[in-house]
């Protein structure tokens, strides 16, 4: 099977001398990557930025335990609402993290939640990041990923500057939102230089700060210190856990320890009250593997999802508006999957008419042989852009948002574009409804539901290129006939 090419990094969007040892994760230019940000990482660095930063993330946690200990809701809902994913430094959720979606805000709420009803935080025992990560339920190592990259925000603006003006990489003045201010103790909107990268803003962060899996883990923690602890424990005791075996070896089984021991509700928090040396234990193990890995070569591999995890994960992003910008996400993935070598220069959020409007998703049209080769040359459609609109809606698509593709259309652009929603229940009105678009100003509209993504997938797992080109030869017939 041929290796999936990877999409252009930053420095290849900027056209830096390409060698190994930047001092920054060489993202990608138009997708995320899925690795993590580790405060243990950046104190690991040892420099006068790591340590303000190490300040600033002990400052914002301090201040967040104080609100919760005085029953302070109102600041609380403010230090953990305005958490989300920063898109900016372009890792986290993407098809390759299906469960790594970042903050929004459903799970601010659960954070918050988390937080507040945490005996850990209400009795003020939350000292730092990890013990956050370790003992409250429902925080787990990719949200310390995002909760870090706010709190930073500011920070990491300034290390993007420093590696710009090293790289001779150029900035332009941009909003950058929900920055936490230390000095008034909230999240603000301010203007910085940043390098923007097909119209989007991007933060850059230290290769040494990035892990594709964080040592912060509730389940490291768990079966490699509190269950071996537990484990020599029993075995010295010799209790009804203990085996002994014919050579008279004690041994206690970690099967047997799980069931005695789950790692349930404030389980983690209740033996490390009892145990504080094993959590300092752990968190000295912590700093010691991330001083280890501070200059590591990230060479960041994107797996490439079966049909079956794609599907799946088409499946548990539920319709509205709070789960819009996954179901774009994975939309755009899918998209450049099943489209292959036929589309170029995937784009999204593309700002048109001077910015005032956003095209969701637009391609270059570079097929040679296949449907979209076959829209220029055989049915004499202009479309040297293929442009997307995606609708996370839990309802029927009707003439707004196909009136809406047709504002996206033009002799420029292009005359042909894909609107991908969830779910089609009258197909022929729909139909109907783009042979008019047809028949009134030549402009072509394909329709794309779950179900026919999922058709695509398949086809695509199978290799059954043509028949992706037979599929969608068989839309526009609908069209056209």
């Amino acid at each position: 099977m041929l290796q999936k090419k990877l999409p252009q990094r930053f420095s290849g969007y900027f056209k830096l001398p390409q060698h190994p040892d930047f001092d920054f994760l060489d993202i990608y230019a138009n997708q995320d990557i899925a690795v993590f940000l580790d405060p243990y990482g950046i104190s690991a660095m040892g420099t006068s930025w790591a340590r303000e930063c190490e300040s600033q993330i002990a400052t914002y946690f301090q201040y967040l335990i104080d609100s919760i200990q005085r029953g302070d809701k109102r600041t609380t809902k403010q230090l953990l609402n305005a958490l989300h994913e920063v898109d900016e430094v372009g890792i986290g959720y993407s098809s390759t993290e299906p469960k790594g979606r970042g903050i929004g805000v459903v799970q601010a709420k659960q954070i918050q939640e988390a937080f507040e009803n945490s005996e850990a935080a209400k009795s003020g025992d939350i000292k730092d990041i990890a013990d956050c990560a370790l003992l409250i339920p429902g925080v787990n190592r990719d949200k310390i990923s995002d909760i870090t990259a706010n709190i930073l925000k500011r920070q990491l603006v300034l290390f993007t500057q420093e590696q710009c003006k090293k790289h001779n990489i150029p900035m332009k003045k941009v909003p950058v939102e929900d920055a936490f201010d230390f000095t008034s103790f909230t999240f603000k909107s301010y203007f910085a230089e940043l390098p923007v990268v097909n119209g989007k803003p991007k933060i850059l962060l230290p290769i040494s700060a990035v892990r594709r899996k964080p040592e912060l883990s509730k389940d490291k923690y768990y079966r490699n210190f509190v269950l071996e602890f537990l484990k020599a424990e029993h075995e010295h005791a010799g209790d009804s856990l203990a085996t002994v075996l014919k050579n008279g070896r004690v041994v206690v089984r970690i099967a047997d320890l799980k069931a005695k021991y789950p790692i349930g509700e404030n389980f983690l928090y209740n033996f490390s009250k009892e145990h504080p040396s094993v959590l300092a234990k752990f968190k000295s193990e912590l700093r010691r593997t991330a001083i280890k890995q501070t200059s590591p070569v990230l060479e960041v591999k994107r797996k490439v999802l079966t049909a079956n995890e794609r599907i799946t994960i088409l499946d548990s992003i539920k319709t509205g508006n709070n789960d819009a910008t996954n179901f774009h996400k994975i939309s755009f993935d899918n998209l450049i999957h099943i489209f292959g070598k036929r589309l170029s220069n995937p784009s999204g959020e593309v700002k048109v008419n001077e910015g005032r409007k956003r095209i969701d998703i637009v391609f270059n049209n570079s097929d040679k042989a296949g449907f979209f080769h076959s829209l220029n040359t055989l049915h004499h459609i202009k479309c040297p852009k293929i442009i997307i609109e995606c609708k996370n809606y839990g309802h029927e698509i009707g003439n707004p948002e196909l009136d809406q593709m047709l504002g996206r259309l033009n002799s420029r652009r292009g005359r042909f574009g894909i609107i991908i929603c969830r779910s089609i229940k009258d197909k022929e009105l729909i139909i109907k409804r783009c042979k008019d678009a047809v028949h009134d100003n030549e402009n072509y509209i394909i329709v794309l539901d779950d179900s026919d993504v999922k058709d695509l997938l398949l086809l695509k797992h199978s290799n059954e290129e043509q028949k992706i080109d037979l599929f969608f030869s068989k839309k526009l017939d609908e069209l056209i006939l």
